[in-house]
């Protein structure tokens, strides 16, 4: 018998009863397979939060976290892909300006030029690296405050949605019913 979508996501029993996969979950976590509002939004935060951090392996580091907190870890994982070669700079770039602001800082970039001595380089990343190093955890505390809000008020406005429709179909029939 095939079961649909969201029923094999409830009971999960081939994640259940894999010896590796259980052994890393524990017995009690395998609803961070399944989606939920609440569990949803903390690894959509999870996931924002850790793609702006240059950390290598973060899809890992996203897993690990999101079992750790009982998040939904396919969101959290597909959101660590924020940060990709595409969209790499424009977010560091949005973070050094962010660091920028918050120290008082123009908003020009250093206009040392960068050459082969190293002594050059570490007068270059003193000058840009402040911004840079303040304004990275900024906007990963942003960026997942705000997809966590989002993710959250958005499935709010869907379910409201939703009983609103149940709603009105039902005084439709019940309309038809009395003529």
């Amino acid at each position: 018998m095939a079961k649909s979508f969201r029923e094999w996501l409830r009971h999960a029993d081939m994640i259940k009863k894999h010896p590796h996969i259980a052994r890393l979950l524990g017995k009690a976590q395998p609803e961070i397979w399944v989606p939920r509002r609440r569990s949803v939004a903390l690894g959509a935060a999870i996931g924002g939060a850790v793609s702006i951090m240059p950390l290598p392996a973060q899809t890992i580091i996203a897993a690990l976290l999101a079992i750790r907190f009982k998040a939904h870890l396919p969101t959290a994982v597909v959101l660590t892909f924020l940060s990709n070669p595409f969209t790499a700079l424009p977010l560091l770039c949005l973070a050094w300006m962010l660091g920028a602001l918050c120290l008082g800082l123009p908003l020009a970039w250093p206009e040392q030029s960068v050459g082969t001595s190293g002594v050059q380089w570490l007068d270059w990343i003193r000058h840009a690296g402040k911004p840079l190093l303040l304004g990275m955890p900024l906007l990963a505390t942003l960026l997942s405050l705000s997809l966590f809000g989002l993710i959250h008020a958005g499935w709010r406005l869907a379910i409201v949605r939703q009983w609103r429709n149940r709603r009105i179909d039902r005084d439709r029939r019940n309309q038809q019913t009395i003529r």
